[in-house]
């Protein structure tokens, strides 16, 4: 039990493909049909749920926006929060653009630390177990506003970055056999350099990363795990399955591109743990 004031954030319901205590696909056993499938993420193993899909720039900017709102945007938890925009370069218009810009909202967050993904991760965990807390309890709470009353919030999701073997793992999964189809008629769709692209261009229809549900998902429903931006995992300066800016042959499920800095190429998801 970990105690909390009772924060509202309703935008939180929307935040990546929305909030659900779901009832799952037909290959589910009926014991799952009222489990709590946490915010934008799918059911891979039991009590572990994937993302869907990278962390959006409108992801970003929602916990970007609750920091100001509560620290103000003078504080060191807005400060700290804010994505290092010149990854991009201070010429390129990205710089200026890609974060801010509406046309951008799905596409990954990038200019993001490992030290500021651990952050969100913990955020969103603390969001999502007081929504679940207010639901289940039926709290009327007012938006943006801290209830007055202290309010003992089971931890019942955990979000956090996933390890190297739970990346490979949900990772080597295949596609539907619809997108299995597609695959043998059309080839590979992801947005990886090409050795006849030019410098950043990927002639699967994107200049550098494309939005975060594009291309074709795995079985499970999983999209753009391999290409779009390199991944962060759990292992500090390790990410998985390569980006926009890498060949092809670097993006695979087994190759590890590391880093030490924010950049351009680099994002993340969230796995999440589930304690029923």
């Amino acid at each position: 039990m970990k105690p909390f004031k009772l924060v509202i954030l309703i935008v939180v319901l929307s935040t990546v493909n929305g909030f659900a205590i779901d009832t799952p696909s037909k290959s589910f056993s009926k014991s799952q049909k009222k489990e709590i499938v946490p915010p934008g993420t799918v059911l891979f193993e039991e009590g572990l749920y994937v993302d869907k899909t990278e962390i959006s720039n409108f992801s970003w900017l929602e916990y970007v926006y609750w920091m100001k709102s509560h620290f103000g945007d003078s504080s060191k938890q807005y400060i700290n929060a804010l994505p290092d925009t010149m990854v991009w370069g201070s010429e390129s218009p990205y710089a200026s653009h890609y974060y801010h810009h509406p046309s951008y909202q799905n596409f990954p967050v990038v200019g993001i630390s490992y030290e500021q993904a651990v952050a969100y991760c913990t955020w969103r965990s603390d969001r999502v177990n007081e929504m679940l807390f207010a639901k289940k309890n039926k709290v009327v709470y007012h938006f943006y506003k801290e209830d007055s009353s202290f309010a003992e919030i089971p931890e019942v999701c955990n979000y956090r970055l996933p390890n190297q073997v739970e990346w490979e793992t949900f990772s080597t999964e295949p596609f539907s056999k619809k997108n299995t189809r597609k695959y043998k008629k059309y080839g590979a769709k992801m947005n990886v350099k090409r050795e006849h692209d030019e410098a950043g261009i990927d002639k699967d229809g994107s200049d550098v990363t494309a939005p975060v549900d594009c291309y074709w998902p795995n079985i499970y429903g999983i999209y753009n795990l391999l290409g779009n931006v390199s991944e962060m995992v759990a292992e500090k300066g390790k990410s998985k399955g390569g980006s926009w800016f890498h060949k092809v042959e670097e993006c695979t499920v087994d190759s590890v591109i590391e880093y030490s800095v924010a950049s351009s190429w680099l994002g993340f998801r969230c796995v999440c743990e589930v304690n029923q």
